[in-house]
C-alpha cells in the first residue's frame, strides 16, 4: 500500500494531462494504454486483494482515517482494473472519433463538429439529417463501442465479483436498489410538470412539435429546445466570462484560486466544445479547458466547470494524497451543480447579467427545466446501465436504452446512441446522489447565510472549509452532517417542479 501511495499522484497527473491534451485538441490519440503499463499496479487484482484485506483490518482496529483512505485507494484499483482492461478499445474510439467524417447533405463534417452542430442548427429537417448521420454512425461502430462497454463484465470476472452492481456496491458503500426505486419516484413525480414545460419549449423551437406519445418529437428537437435559443440575445458570448469572474471576486473566490486554476480558453481544431476540468495536480495544478459560446446553456456549462475547478483548488495540499486525489464523485459534482445552479436566482441574473426582471425570472424557470431534463434522463439512464453492466451490449439493450429515454424526456431517441450516451462505471448513480447533496447545500446555505448567499464572503468561506477536505466524506455523510438528514433524490425533482410550477 506505501509503494502505491507513492506513485498515486503521479499517475493520476499523467493521466490527467492525456485527457486534457486530448479534449483540448493538443492530441489526435488518447494514448492510456502506454500509462497503464507504465503503472500495472494501479490495475492488478493483486492489488485490489491486498487493498481488500488492508481495509479488513483497519475496520477491525476501527481507525476510521485509515478505512477511509484505503476505500478510496480500493475503488480507484477497481476503476483502473476496468479502465486498463477497456484501453485498448477506448484508444481505438478516441481515434475513431477524431477522425470520422459524416457526410451531411452535400459537406462532410467531423463527428464532433456534428454533434455540437445538432443542438445549435435552428432548422429542423437539417437536424434530424445530422442526428441520423451521428446516429447511424454509431450504429455501424457498435461492434468498437460494445468492446468498451464489455471491460465491465470482464472486470467482474477478474475481480471474483458475483455481478457488476454487485461490485459497484461494494466498493462504493451506494445501495443501488434504494437509489433505483428513488430514480423511479422521480420520474413519476415530475413527469406532469416536465410535460408541461416541454409542449411549451418545443412549440417556442418549431409551432408543430408536439411530445410524446401524441406527437412526433425526436430528441434533437428536444435538445434544440434545451438550448433555449430564443434567450440568446441575453445570454451573449462576451458577456459570459466577465459575469462569472465578476461574480467569483465579489464572492472572495479568486477566478484563479491564486494560480492554482490555469484557463484555456484559445480556440483550436479539435477542441471539446463542452468546458471540462484537468486535474493535474491537486491542488496546484488545476486545468478548465473552455471553448466558450453563447446561451445558458453556455453559461450553464461555465459555471459548473467552475465549481469542479473551485473545489479542487481549494482541497488542503497537506491532506494525505488519497484524500486529496480521489474521493465519491457524487461531492465534487454537487459542488459543480451548486455553481450551475445559481441560474435558479434571478437576483443573481439580474446582478451578474443585468437581464431585466421578467427575462431573469423566465430564465429561471428555463434553466428549472434544464435541469429537470437532465435529472429525469439520468433516472432512466440508470437502470438501462445496470442492465448494460450486467447483460452486456447486445442489440436487446438498444431498445431498453430507447425505451427508457422515451418514457424519460417523451420524445423519440435514435438507438444508436445506446452505446454512446452512457456513464462509465456507473457514474450515473453518482450524478443522482450529486444531485440531492446540492439540493441540501443549497438549502443550507440560504438558510444560513440568506437567499443572497453568493454575494456573501462568509458563504464562500463556509463552502470553502467543505472544499479543503477533499475526499474525507462521502456524499451521505456530508448530506447528513449539513442539513441532519440524508440524500433523496425525488425532493431534488420536486425543488425543480415547485420553480416550474410557481
Amino acid at each position: 500500500m506505501h509503494s502505491l501511495r507513492a506513485r498515486l499522484d503521479d499517475f493520476l497527473a499523467e493521466l490527467a494531462t492525456l485527457h486534457y491534451r486530448y479534449g483540448a485538441g493538443l492530441a489526435t490519440e488518447l494514448p492510456v494504454g502506454a500509462l497503464h503499463a507504465s503503472f500495472p499496479e494501479l490495475s492488478s487484482p493483486d492489488t485490489f486483494a491486498a487493498a481488500t484485506e488492508a481495509l479488513e483490518k483497519a475496520r477491525s482496529k476501527n481507525d476510521v482515517l485509515a478505512v477511509r483512505r484505503l476505500q478510496l485507494l480500493r475503488e480507484l484499483v477497481a476503476g483502473q482494473v476496468e479502465d486498463a482492461l477497456a484501453a485498448r478499445d477506448t484508444e481505438a474510439v478516441a481515434k475513431l472519433e477524431a477522425q470520422a467524417s459524416l457526410p451531411i447533405d452535400e459537406e462532410t463534417l467531423s463527428f464532433g463538429e456534428a454533434l455540437s452542430q445538432l443542438p445549435r442548427e435552428p432548422q429542423r429537417g437539417r437536424r434530424a439529417l445530422l442526428e441520423r448521420a451521428v446516429g447511424n454512425f454509431l450504429w455501424n461502430e457498435r461492434g468498437r463501442y460494445g468492446a468498451r462497454r464489455e471491460a465491465a463484465l470482464r472486470t467482474t470476472e477478474r475481480l471474483g465479483a458475483k455481478s457488476y452492481p454487485t461490485l459497484f456496491q461494494e466498493i462504493s458503500g451506494i445501495a443501488l436498489d434504494k437509489l433505483t426505486e428513488a430514480a423511479e419516484e422521480t420520474l413519476r413525480k415530475t413527469e406532469d410538470a416536465y410535460r408541461d414545460v416541454l409542449g411549451y419549449v418545443l412549440r417556442k423551437v418549431e409551432p408543430t412539435l408536439r411530445p410524446l406519445p401524441s406527437g412526433d418529437a425526436r430528441r434533437h428537437d428536444l435538445q434544440a429546445a434545451l438550448r433555449a435559443p430564443w434567450m440568446d440575445a441575453f445570454f451573449r458570448r462576451e458577456d459570459l466570462m466577465p459575469a462569472v469572474t465578476r461574480w467569483l471576486n465579489e464572492w472572495n473566490l479568486s477566478p484563479s484560486a491564486n494560480g492554482r486554476i490555469r484557463v484555456d480558453d484559445e480556440r483550436r481544431e479539435g477542441k471539446a466544445r463542452r468546458p471540462f476540468v484537468a486535474a493535474v495536480r491537486v491542488p496546484d495544478e488545476v486545468r478548465l479547458v473552455i471553448h466558450l459560446e453563447g446561451g445558458m446553456d453556455a453559461l450553464g456549462g461555465l459555471l459548473h466547470e467552475y465549481g469542479h475547478a473551485q473545489h479542487l483548488a481549494h482541497i488542503s495540499e497537506t491532506a494525505p494524497v488519497e484524500l486529496r486525489r480521489l474521493g465519491d464523485a457524487s461531492v465534487t459534482e454537487a459542488y459543480a451543480a451548486l455553481t450551475e445552479r445559481l441560474l435558479l436566482s434571478p437576483e443573481w441574473l439580474k446582478r451578474y447579467l443585468h437581464l431585466p426582471t421578467a427575462t431573469a425570472e423566465d430564465s429561471v424557470r428555463l434553466a428549472a427545466f434544464q435541469a429537470l431534463a437532465v435529472l429525469r434522463r439520468h433516472c432512466a439512464k440508470l437502470t438501462y446501465e445496470l442492465s448494460l453492466f450486467t447483460r452486456g451490449p447486445s442489440e436487446e439493450r438498444a431498445e431498453e436504452y430507447a425505451a427508457g429515454q422515451r418514457r424519460a424526456l417523451l420524445v423519440e431517441p435514435h438507438p444508436g446512441f445506446f452505446l454512446f450516451d452512457v456513464d462509465a462505471q456507473l457514474y450515473s448513480a453518482r450524478y443522482l446522489r450529486a444531485w440531492a447533496l446540492e439540493a441540501r447545500l443549497t438549502a443550507r446555505l440560504m438558510e444560513r447565510f440568506n437567499e443572497d448567499f453568493w454575494r456573501n464572503p462568509s458563504a464562500s468561506t463556509w463552502l470553502k472549509g467543505l472544499f479543503s477536505r477533499g475526499g474525507t466524506d462521502d456524499a451521505e455523510a456530508l448530506s447528513t452532517e449539513v442539513s441532519g438528514t440524508g440524500l433523496s433524490v425525488p425532493e431534488a425533482g420536486a425543488r425543480l417542479v415547485a420553480i416550474l410550477n410557481g
